[in-house]
């Protein structure tokens, strides 16, 4: 909202204050002044000037030499204005000075004569387009005066932030009224001389409410053989000094009404007005309608339009129709006065994308009770400076009048609600400068009316907040909750996830952050339950951004893929990359939210290493990937996981991916890409990935570490080497021998896997290494070789194996 200082100060006595305490006030009450800026300025290097005499110039016909006093003593100016003469005051730009025009004025020969300056038109001035002749200041004012003081041009432009409960501000009237309660000045409003009685206007138009919901308040005046021209210059200066440009009269002084009071007005040409009368209606369906920006809208049923007797003449409360808009032509002038429902006005605004100065207001809520006054102040100045006449009476349809609900204050716990002690007289005397009507009752009890521009005055708290504000908020005291200081604990999944992406960055991963919005195909491609059930398990998106982004991701996998994807078009071959983050699926049932899922996505691709003269540029394998597993789940300390063939999975390699199961349940999976799916993704490389709940992996931590003392004593390491069929799986042989429960086992390990000649086909050799300790003593070789022993023929007769050489 745009003010100036002047304007303010024609409604409440601005004296003895300076521009910046006044915004500083304006602002320790709740209404931010943005910005300060001062106006007018540039006109202060002209001066009055006196012309004392005038005489002919001897080489020029149209030209006069002009004697003119502009505070430092009489000078000659050569002058061509038809309406220059002695005795008057005038502009004088004198030399050194630059015109608002951007001429630059200096000591300058004209005709064989020296003119020291130039008397200046309205034009050259920029207050006008009148160049007719020179400007004649009025009579008395002293040469040498800088002409924005004379014209009263120097003021200050106030930018204030209006919150939107504060409907009551947008006006210079609402401010000024601000400003009275923070000074105790008296507020001036402005005389009214019209009679609204009369039935003269009833014979000549008529308004029509057909929706009291969207308009609850229509009021019209008729004001008769107008003169539609320019201005006079105080109106002009008032709106272009927020900068507003000047129309006409007639348009002009519903603009100065609107900044003034804050209430919207709209002047129709009375004759352009089928049938003379007032529609108050909702659009027909895809009715067209061209608003006076020239623009051609269609309407929809949900949007108010004012009507004549034929078609919509203006969109209620936002913008005026260009047919029936004022122009030099206008003779007679239907003026409207309305309240609009804020909600009708804000939502047809959103949907047209028109925000206009009237709209603003309507938005917000104008004062119901103040459409009267305001269309009486425009018809009165219609009067003054259009040369019309106001027709009797006034047309105000008014169905239900607005309730003026009581609140029953009670000081006592303002008080407390505050922190501070609030009087009843006290409380009494701010709500008499706000203009709130009082009364008191029992006790610290007082009974406040809400006038109709303090809409946002509904409950207790509301008039709190005004105690509030007229005291100061400066003046409140600060305190502090008392309460006992605890640590904040970190939330269990968000200490698992920093413990992940530690553990991964470690092992030399780098983490990526992925939409969770994926496309369609991948959602139900990657979906366990499309896989296993053939439904559709995803949830789709009311508005996708695009296809690629149409549905709530399933699994992390997709994300990976396509980070994977990018990075190898730009040659970044090897990538070690995870993400953790939520998945999402419907719920069981259609009124509940859907399921979220917290997981963890790792992909490996490219080189195993980075190639060095030291070290063989071997490429990733599953086994690698392994490693990265076991290392995280033993960092995380989950216990007991085991492997297991995966199924129905299309995006693995069969004989590449397994399952991760722990005695909590099912942890997650791992594998190689199938190549096949990595065509669908248009790339070559392998890449192995791995996906873990994480809801499942915090089940399956064991939180208490159990401690484990350094061996005192030294192993012995003893290897078998067993021929076995190709079926046999190294985690089958892990169970057996820790089925023998031979305390002397400590570990086992797999060292070499070889296939090939002289090993027959369908079979295999495992090379295994067994780690033998004892916790109280040293052991020997004659210890170890027995038990040694029955584990290697204990594993002969369960696989049926054989010793490499033997027959």
């Amino acid at each position: 909202m745009k003010v100036t200082i002047n304007w303010l100060n024609e409604y409440v006595d601005l004296s003895g204050l300076s521009a910046p305490e006044i915004a500083e006030a304006l602002t320790m009450v709740g209404l931010e002044v943005e910005v300060v800026q001062p106006l007018g300025r540039e006109l202060e290097s002209i001066v009055a000037g006196r012309v004392l005499a005038v005489e002919k110039h001897p080489e020029a016909d149209k030209l006069v030499l002009c004697q003119v006093d502009a505070g430092q003593g009489p000078v000659t100016i050569v002058c061509g204005a038809p309406n220059v003469r002695a005795g008057i005051t005038v502009p004088v730009a004198i030399p050194g000075v630059t015109t608002p025009s951007g001429q630059k004025i200096q000591v300058a020969t004209i005709r064989k004569r020296t003119s020291f300056g130039m008397l200046c038109s309205e034009r050259e001035l920029g207050l006008s387009e009148d160049h007719s002749g020179i400007m004649i200041l009025p009579e008395g004012v002293p040469p040498g005066r800088p002409l924005s003081r004379v014209l009263g041009l120097e003021d200050t432009l106030l930018e204030v932030n209006i919150t939107p409960n504060r409907g009551d501000c947008l006006s210079h009237l609402g401010l000024a009224r601000e400003l009275s309660a923070i000074y105790d000045r008296p507020l001036r409003l402005p005389t009214l001389s019209l009679d609204r009685e009369g039935m003269e206007i009833q014979g000549q138009t008529s308004v029509t409410l057909l929706e009291p919901e969207h308009c609850p308040r229509y009021a019209a005046r008729l004001i008769l053989g107008v003169t539609v021209g320019p201005s006079p210059r105080w109106l002009r200066q008032r709106l272009e000094s927020l900068g507003l440009r000047s129309i006409s009269n007639i348009v002009d002084i519903t603009n100065f009404v609107l900044f003034e009071t804050g209430q919207p007005l709209h002047a129709f040409d009375y004759d352009l007005l089928a049938e003379n009368r007032i529609v108050v209606r909702t659009a027909r369906p895809n009715e067209p309608f061209t608003t006076l920006d020239g623009v051609p809208r269609i309407l929809s049923p949900d949007m108010l339009v004012i009507a004549d007797g034929q078609k919509a003449v203006a969109l209620a409360g936002i913008m005026g129709g260009l047919d029936s808009e004022i122009s030099n032509e206008t003779r007679n002038v239907l003026l409207e006065s309305a309240f609009f429902n804020p909600l009708s006005i804000r939502r047809t605004a959103k949907k047209l994308g028109l925000s206009t100065e009237a709209s603003v207001r309507f938005e917000r809520g104008v004062d119901i009770e103040g459409i009267l006054p305001a269309a009486d102040r425009a018809a009165q100045l219609m009067r003054e400076f259009g040369g019309g006449t106001v027709v009797a009476g006034v047309l105000d349809q008014y169905p239900q009048p607005w309730p003026s609900v009581p609140i029953t204050l009670d000081v006592a716990q303002a008080g407390r609600f505050l922190g501070i002690t609030v009087t009843t007289d006290r409380a009494l005397d701010i709500g008499r400068r706000l203009g709130l009507p009082m009364v008191r009752k029992g006790g610290d009890r007082i009974e406040v009316q809400p006038p109709s521009f303090r809409r946002d005055l509904t409950r207790p708290v509301d008039l709190m907040e005004e105690l509030a504000r007229m005291i100061g908020y400066d003046q409140i005291p600060i305190s502090y909750p008392r309460g006992a200081a605890t640590a904040a604990q970190e939330p269990p999944a968000l200490s698992l996830r920093r413990r992940i992406e530690e553990i991964l960055t470690g092992l030399g991963f780098d983490q990526i952050i992925t939409y969770s919005f994926i496309a369609e195909k991948w959602a139900a491609f990657f979906s366990p339950a499309a896989a296993t059930q053939g439904n559709i398990p995803y949830i789709a998106l009311s508005n996708p951004l695009s296809e690629d982004q149409a549905v709530m991701r399933t699994s992390l996998l997709p994300g990976l893929l396509a980070t994977l994807k990018k990075n190898l078009d730009q040659r970044n071959l090897n990538q070690r990359i995870f993400e953790v983050g939520k998945v999402f699926h419907p719920a069981a049932e259609s009124d509940r939210l859907p399921r979220e899922n917290t997981r963890l996505g790792v992909l490996w691709s490219g080189k195993r290493y980075p190639e060095s003269f030291h070290q063989k540029g071997d490429l990733v394998d599953f086994y690698d990937l392994k490693g990265v597993a076991e290392s995280l789940l033993e960092a995380l300390q989950v216990q007991g996981g085991t492997l297991a063939p995966v199924q129905n999975r299309l995006w693995y390699r069969p004989e590449q991916a397994v399952r991760i199961i722990t005695p909590a349940g099912l942890l997650g999976e791992m594998g190689e890409i199938a190549p096949a799916f990595g065509d669908l993704y248009d790339f070559r490389e392998s890449a192995y990935v791995l996906d873990l709940d994480l809801d499942q992996c915090a089940r399956a931590i064991q939180e208490t570490p159990t401690f484990k003392p350094w061996p005192r004593y030294p192993e012995i390491a003893r290897d078998i080497a067993l021929i076995l069929d190709e079926p046999v799986t190294w985690k089958a042989i892990q169970d057996e021998i820790h089925s023998l429960n031979q305390p002397l086992i400590e570990a086992l390990e797999l060292f070499d896997l070889y296939r090939g000649k002289p090993i027959p086909a369908g079979k295999k050799n495992l090379g295994i290494r067994l780690h033998y300790r004892s916790g109280e003593q040293t052991l020997t070789d004659e210890m170890v070789s027995p038990l040694h022993q029955q584990v290697v023929e204990h594993m002969i007769n369960k696989f049926q194996a054989t010793l490499p050489g033997a027959k």
